[in-house]
């Protein structure tokens, strides 16, 4: 696919979807941002289980904290 084309039809999503999250009530808003960032902590904290588990991951690199 055509490169200019494909970032065209990226602005053009991004400008619908904008346009939806606008039109929505302050609570369905609240519920989407606050749903999104649970989604986020915990595909975080599974991802840092996974590392903890693997045995190619260096010890040093699994108790640095987070920033």
């Amino acid at each position: 696919m055509n490169p200019h084309l494909l970032a065209t039809l990226g602005r053009e999503r991004r400008r619908a979807l904008e346009e939806d999250f606008a039109r929505g009530d302050i609570f369905d808003n609240g519920l989407r941002m606050l749903t999104g960032r649970a989604l986020r902590a915990m595909g975080e904290g599974l991802f840092r289980v996974g590392v903890a588990l693997d045995d190619r991951v260096t010890v040093a690199s699994v108790v640095e904290t987070r920033n």
